[in-house]
């Protein structure tokens, strides 16, 4: 079986910033920008990736295109399953499986005018 036929939720091609940290750590959240993302996890390019089977939290206003609801911001707890290098890149990237997650339950407002 193909790695891409074991995943449980469909990946959009979403940009949008990551606020991560590593788990227990009291570390300033990092933001980085998705590559894509799903409601099971993210995918994320850095120069100073986290460790393989590292846990992280990770933050992020979840798109209407990817869940089919308004947007609103996800506090997500999740495991580096990952960390790969990028074709033509010196940046690594990170694949994030979210394993607990908390959804605000007021939806972002609308910032486009």
């Amino acid at each position: 079986m193909k790695l891409s036929d074991r995943r449980l939720a469909q990946r959009f091609s979403v940009i949008i910033p990551l606020y991560i940290r590593t788990w227990n750590s009291q570390s300033p959240e990092q933001i980085v920008e998705s590559v894509n993302l799903s409601e099971c996890g993210a995918y994320y390019e850095t120069d100073s990736p986290p460790r393989e089977g590292a846990m992280m939290h990770i933050r992020l206003d979840m798109p209407k295109e990817v869940t089919g609801n308004p947007t609103v911001e996800w506090r997500c707890t999740g495991k580096v399953m990952r960390v790969s290098p990028v074709v033509l890149s010196a940046a690594l990237g990170v694949s994030v499986r979210f394993d607990y997650y908390e959804v605000s339950k007021d939806p972002l407002p609308n910032l486009v005018s």
